[in-house]
């Protein structure tokens, strides 16, 4: 399955469409799946960027290139403010399955599914269009370190307080907020989020004492624990919100955009936030401190502390990806994957079934010590394409592989026992063939060598428009060639 995700994030706007694409890209990963994610970006993108295939690239302003990187993707992921309709209208043609996320009903978006986990986003007013939606918290992309949280507790003290503007804090606000906390809570342990693009990182050292820690850049992993061991947070209201809602975490938040503004709104109204505050509003430091004073009772961040997790239960990725999973299985009754080394034993498995070794070149058993030299080679290969083929509950169809030269391709396909017979052999064919040719244009034809008795395969192989040429002595044995022409 080809996965593309396209997105952007700079120092100067933030990187949470970076981040929830990463989660999207770490659930596809959960089924062996390794999407592309292409950045629109900065050096500042890479350092999120660990552990996953990217490209950073100014797609915005030169398309082409990522017009055929993308191209016959079966799914394409989009997360943009700065592309407009004329990219949506443009990229969607080029795959399969699209899905749009958004937050505020920016464009009028083209055919596809539009993802938007904002809070209550479910009410949003949404034209009826012939567009599919996911909406609300319950499909919120969420990092991994986020889907299983450990319970939190709730101290009747608080003994420690969280600061987090991103990796920007575009708007200047942790000196300030840190000076306001040192002032208020003097005894209290203040943990302080210094992100990679902050320009004022000399002005917040400056305040450091005893009870401030100062946290750089911090990973997934290092936020989620910040945040179970924090009384209460203070942050901006974008993507890190939910992370503090599925932690449990009581939270004051400041809206520093305007894209912001749905989601500290909502979460307003759902009661996980005491207040709108504004980044812009000259009162605002007066109204976090009244928030901050009322968020000391400890019946307060309870109430706070189960809103935020009824609402948000780190399994939104995990939804959206199995949902795109299922479409893709919806046209045809399977999904294609590239099989990777761990894939090694289901592999070996379908090889020495009997049925699949009667009618293969090498009939004889294949012992694990060679298939494993064998398999670990071919995954690796470069003119070698080699799909495993799933149902969308991930239950193990078969596999399709093709030898790849300048101008031709050698084919071979084995089903597991118990697809067999249910008419899936000739679709699979057909799709995995005209995805060879889609991704290697040079390619004039493909070729399968069926041995004359096994009618099952020549059947299917006719049926996806092979035609029989002739036939060959391979290992002895004469087998039937049939040839399938680029159309």
């Amino acid at each position: 399955m080809k996965v593309s995700i396209i997105t952007e994030g700079f120092e100067n706007t933030g990187h949470g469409h970076i981040t929830r694409c990463l989660s999207l890209y770490q659930a596809f990963a959960e089924h062996n799946i390794f999407p592309t994610i292409y950045v629109n970006g900065d050096k500042h993108a890479q350092s999120l960027l660990v552990n996953c295939r990217y490209e950073i690239m100014d797609w915005l302003t030169h398309p082409t290139k990522l017009t055929t990187e993308i191209n016959n993707s079966d799914i394409l992921i989009i997360d943009s403010y700065l592309a407009g309709k004329e990219y949506y209208s443009h990229f969607w043609k080029l795959a399969g399955n699209s899905l749009y996320i958004d937050d505020n009903l920016r464009i009028e978006y083209p055919e596809g599914i539009i993802l938007n986990g904002t809070i209550n986003s479910e009410n949003f007013p949404y034209k009826k269009t012939g567009n599919e939606f996911l909406l609300g918290a319950k499909y919120i992309p969420i990092r991994k370190e986020f889907w299983n949280v450990p319970v939190r507790k709730i101290n009747k003290e608080v003994s420690s307080i969280l600061i987090t503007f991103g990796g920007q804090d575009i708007k200047n606000l942790t000196p300030g907020i840190l000076q306001s906390l040192n002032d208020n809570y003097p005894l209290v342990r203040k943990s302080v989020v210094i992100g990679s693009g902050f320009k004022n990182k000399d002005k917040i050292e400056n305040l450091k004492n005893d009870n401030v820690e100062f946290h750089y850049s911090p990973d997934a992993n290092q936020m989620r624990n910040l945040m179970l061991s924090s009384d209460f947070a203070v942050t901006a209201a974008g993507q890190t919100l939910y992370e503090l809602a599925v932690t449990g975490t009581p939270t004051t938040a400041i809206a520093v955009a305007d894209n912001q503004m749905n989601n500290i709104r909502e979460w307003k109204k759902q009661g996980f936030l005491l207040n709108v505050i504004l980044h812009n509003d000259r009162f605002y430091m007066r109204k976090l401190n009244d928030e901050l004073k009322k968020l000391e009772s400890i019946s307060i961040r309870k109430k706070l502390s189960k809103i935020g997790k009824d609402n948000v239960d780190g399994q939104g990725s995990r939804r959206v990806v199995n949902y795109l999973i299922e479409k893709v299985c919806d046209m045809n009754g399977f999904y294609f994957r590239y099989a990777i080394e761990s894939d090694s034993e289901i592999v070996y498995g379908l090889s020495n079934d009997p049925a699949v070794r009667q009618n293969s070149i090498n009939t004889q058993p294949i012992g694990w010590n060679e298939h494993q030299q064998w398999f670990t080679k071919k995954v690796t290969q470069e003119d070698y394409r080699f799909y495993l083929v799933f149902d969308k509950k991930d239950g193990f169809i078969g596999q399709i592989r093709f030898e790849l030269s300048d101008s031709s391709a050698v084919t071979s396909i084995s089903i597991s026992s118990e697809y067999r017979g249910k008419g899936l052999s000739k679709k699979i064919i057909k799709c995995a063939c005209s995805k060879i040719f889609a991704e290697k244009h040079s390619l004039k034809n493909i070729i399968a060598f069926i041995r004359p008795e096994n009618n099952v395969s020549i059947n299917s192989f006719i049926s996806s428009g092979f035609i029989l040429t002739g036939d060959e002595i391979i290992n002895g044995h004469i087998f039937m060639k049939y040839i399938l022409e680029r159309s």
